[in-house]
């Protein structure tokens, strides 16, 4: 199939992991097209959406896959950096919904980035996209993250919201930042251990994408591996995946002083979170278990 009779996709944040790796899986089938922000304003995100209409001759792409916003773990949760988190998510995506809604034609398909931190703190439970949300600052973002990209939803186009769990990739995220403590023989679980992670591998994020592409749901799709561990569980499975030990714990104390809010709402947040409607859909996940996805990840 020539690039002129693929479907054209959009993607902003294509520079981060996942974007960077959909704009090579979904090439075979879609010509994806890397959304570039105006840098012009830096407090005001915004994206070419007009210009790239115009340069690949198209009144509306297939699909619009939003990914931008400031990474959740990328600093220290100051009230500055905790501000730019929500801003760059929810001003972001309302003037990317305005941006596509003034245009005479829509695309089908809008699937925008969330979080499984949509459901808080929520120990003991087992949670499924029927599940209620949190009261924390991560469910609280997730829940207006949604709310914007629903405004997009009607006839013409179906919105999805991407609940991400944790990805794991060696080129990035959380993984990337455990390796060379790890790899050092300095990693180990942090609080008690026995919080869950719901994590997923990132090959299995981008099937997942492509799987929704061709078989569109609507609303929310929790992208999370089948089978939760502890972060105890997680700790033990990376070290011996990398032989090397995992004897040096963090405290909880410590990880609220070192990381502050981040700590309460990441770290030591308890969590799992089973793909329902995926797996009801009829979606299979190719690497399911901790040990395969991580022995995926750190290739």
């Amino acid at each position: 199939m020539s690039d002129t009779s693929k479907p054209v996709i959009f993607i902003t944040g294509a520079t981060g992991m996942l974007g960077q790796l959909l704009l090579a899986d979904l090439s075979a089938d879609y010509q994806p097209v890397a959304l570039q922000r105006d840098k012009s304003d830096p407090h005001r995100p915004s994206w070419n959406y007009q210009q790239a209409l115009e340069e690949h001759d198209v009144k509306a792409p297939f699909a619009v896959i939003h990914l931008a916003g400031a990474g959740i773990a990328d600093k220290r949760w100051t009230d500055a950096y905790k501000k730019l988190i929500f801003d760059s998510r929810i001003h972001g995506t309302n003037w990317l919904v305005n941006s596509i809604q003034s245009q005479s034609q829509q695309p089908q398909l809008f699937l925008c980035a969330s979080a499984i931190g949509y459901y808080g703190h929520r120990p003991g439970e087992q949670l499924n996209e029927h599940s209620p949300a949190g009261d924390n600052f991560v469910a609280d973002l997730s829940q207006h993250w949604e709310a914007s990209a629903q405004q997009l939803q009607s006839p013409q186009t179906r919105v999805t919201n991407l609940r991400f769990g944790l990805m794991l990739d060696r080129s990035g995220g959380a993984l990337k930042n455990m390796l060379l403590p790890f790899k050092l023989g300095l990693g180990g679980r942090i609080g008690s251990g026995e919080q869950m992670y719901s994590w997923v591998s990132l090959a299995d994020v981008s099937r997942t994408i492509k799987y929704l592409l061709q078989n569109p749901i609507t609303g929310p799709v929790n992208i999370t591996a089948p089978h939760a561990v502890t972060n105890k569980t997680f700790t033990k499975t990376l070290a011996r995946q990398l032989h090397r030990p995992a004897i040096l714990p963090m405290p909880e104390l410590m990880a609220r002083l070192v990381f502050k809010d981040l700590a309460d709402e990441l770290l030591l947040a308890d969590a799992h979170v089973l793909p329902d409607r995926l797996q009801n859909a009829g979606f299979r996940f190719n690497y399911p278990t901790i040990e395969q996805g991580l022995d995926a990840a750190l290739r």
